[in-house]
């Protein structure tokens, strides 16, 4: 017997025909994992949950800061099994019974709230278009679109509490670029190929690397014409790259973010004198000040803080979040008068 979660997303995803949809993107492990994930969510206390959503948030500053793109895939996972269906407004006004004490709690710690908008910072990080970090992201990416996709069924989806944060998830996951890389999946499943190459995306067919546009159009990114001999960290595939990226006197070749996407390792050199970089487009976005734009104070990028300071070094911000933490805790224990 199937045991009941709170979530109601997970009233869904326990159905067996969008169970069956889901397998279809992502391996059995991933959506077996998917489904853990989930669970131990749904069934922790309101407590356990918001120390669990805050750890993901601390968990994600740190792995964008590291540039571990796969671990920023990973908490993206962990994040959208733990994600509610949206729910419409007219059926919360029209219900004639009260909202239950413990659905209230809820609401206030506004932690699907926080869930939505960690899921869209995070996905703003990586370049979907690629199909390697698709396939990564599987099966949150189906998830995610079938809740949508069944909430549309009844109604709109300007209709549904947090519409706003619904409608911005709907268009990153509906974006022209997240449906090359579903076309790019589908052709490499039925081809045997792992990339495939486009105009507007990386590719590494026949075993040479080139990046994106958007990254061949960054100035301190070129091609030297002499490929670098890469290896798979696991599986020792090599792929050849000749593109650097090249700042204030270093260089270093450009791999892929996501790796070896067949075994999941990443591209090293052998050499420890040469440098790879991945290829994420954020990260070699540099400012007039030498840093990444969006890390730099002076240019109040997106990962700093109204302190002055970059988001995940801020200790003033750090003790912000756990006061905020304290004080609900002290809320939700205190007596009622």
């Amino acid at each position: 017997m199937l045991q009941e979660f709170g979530s109601l997303a997970f009233e869904v995803f326990l159905a067996s025909d969008l169970l069956h949809e889901i397998c279809e993107f992502g391996n059995e492990k991933a959506v077996r994992r998917f489904y853990r994930d989930g669970a131990a969510f749904s069934s922790a206390n309101l407590e356990e949950r918001a120390l669990h959503l805050d750890g993901l948030e601390e968990r994600l500053v740190r792995a964008v800061s590291s540039e571990s793109w796969d671990q920023v895939c990973s908490l993206i996972k962990e994040a959208a099994a733990a994600l509610a269906a949206p729910r419409q407004k007219a059926t919360l006004i029209e219900a004639a019974a009260p909202m239950p004490e413990d659905a209230q709690e809820r609401l206030q710690a506004n932690l699907q709230s926080k869930l939505r908008k960690l899921i869209c910072k995070g996905l703003g990080y990586l370049d979907l278009s690629d199909a390697g970090t698709a396939s990564q992201l599987e099966p949150a990416l189906s998830f995610m679109k079938l809740l949508i996709e069944r909430f549309r069924l009844r109604a709109q989806l300007e209709e549904a509490l947090a519409a706003k944060q619904w409608l911005l998830l709907q268009g990153i996951l509906t974006a022209e670029v997240t449906t090359k890389a579903e076309a790019n999946l589908e052709s490499s499943k039925s081809e045997g190929q792992n990339y495939l190459t486009g105009e507007d995306r990386a590719s590494s067919k026949g075993g040479i690397y080139s990046p994106n546009v958007k990254l061949k159009s960054n100035p301190l990114v070129r091609n030297t014409g002499l490929d670098i001999v890469l290896t798979c960290s696991k599986c020792g595939l090599e792929l050849r790259s000749a593109w650097v990226f090249e700042h204030r006197g270093k260089v270093s070749t450009l791999v892929p973010a996501h790796g070896h996407h067949t075994c999941g390792g990443r591209y090293v050199h052998t050499d420890a004198k040469i440098h790879v970089t991945l290829d994420v487009v954020s990260n070699l976005i540099m400012c007039i000040h030498g840093c990444q734009t969006r890390m730099c104070v002076k240019c109040g990028g997106s990962q700093t803080c109204t302190h002055k300071k970059q988001i995940h070094n801020c200790s003033l911000c750090f003790a912000d979040r756990r006061k905020a933490r304290s004080d609900a805790k002290g809320e939700r224990q205190s007596p009622t008068r």
